[in-house]
Parts: structure tokens; sequence; C-alpha cells
């Protein structure tokens, strides 16, 4: 097999200016955005969240009883996660309130928190659940079945949202 040289031979060169001896450029094209449409923002009521909790060293209950047996045999699943990989404490600790709220709120029985294998947030997590501002929300809590994450995952059962009357 030849090998082909990379350069362009006289003959070559001579042929392509022949051919583009006419040509000229293109004018320079504006470019124009598509209009995007402005979005509005619904800004939903605010609750105020603590940034930090008030420590008491006390942890959650763990879960007990049937509900327990099956959690520890996978049997049951939860009905919504939330990872925390990547947050602060202070972050984590927000985000954990505002999806067990809203898990309380949609009648939510049992959810699924992640923390990762290591760390302070899987240290803090029982903390924080034991917490008074979870009490209303929190029934209990146990290490998740290997196929929802392990010793880096934690099961939260929600208590019953109370209707005032």
């Amino acid at each position: 097999m030849k090998r082909r040289s990379k350069g362009v031979s006289a003959e070559e060169g001579e042929l392509f200016r022949a051919a583009l001896k006419d040509a000229r450029p293109i004018k320079a094209r504006t470019r124009t955005s598509p209009a995007v449409p402005k979005l509005t923002r619904i800004h939903a009521p605010r609750t105020h969240l603590p940034s930090a909790p008030v420590y008491n060293e006390k942890p959650a209950a763990p879960i007990g009883g049937h509900d327990n047996a099956h959690l520890r045999r996978g049997r049951l699943e939860p009905q919504s996660h939330l990872d925390l990989h990547g947050l602060t404490q202070a972050g984590a600790y927000r985000a954990l309130l505002r999806f067990l709220l809203h898990g309380q709120s949609e009648g939510q029985k049992l959810v699924l928190v992640i923390t990762g294998k290591s760390g302070v947030l899987k240290n803090q997590l029982p903390l924080w659940l034991g917490q008074p501002d979870m009490r209303a929300l929190v029934g209990g809590i146990s290490e998740a079945h290997v196929k929802h994450g392990g010793a880096g995952a934690f099961y939260v059962r929600l208590k019953k949202r109370i209707r005032a009357r």
C-alpha cells in the first residue's frame, strides 16, 4: 500500500486556486438567540425552619415490633427517599426537616434517608431525629436493609399527622 504524503503538490494547489478564484467570502451573519419567555416565580409561603438543632444527646427511638422484623428482612419498601450526600450539616438538617414534613403531609409511613457509610451525617442523623422539633414527625429509626443501602442509610418511620379540630 502506497503512503500518501501530507503535503499538497504544486499541480493540486493550482487546481484549487483556479476553482476558487471567483469565490467571495460569505457575509457575516449576526446570531440572534430565540426569544425565551420570561418565567414567573411562584413564591410558596415559607415556614421557619431552624438551621441547626438544639442538641440533647438522646437519639431517636428504634423501630420495633413487626415492622422491625419486616425491615430487617427487606420486606417493606420505603415510599420516598432523601440523599444527603454532599450537603453541609446545616443544609442536611434543613433538607431532612423539609423532607419529613412533606412526607408526613403526604401520608407516608416509611421513608429512606441516605447518609453514606461513614462521616458526620451518619452519626448526626439519629441525634437529629431525637430532637424535640422532630418528635411530632418521627416514630422510629432503623438501619436500612442491604438492598436499600445497608449501613449507609436509615429507615425513618413517620407518625401520622395530627389534624386540628
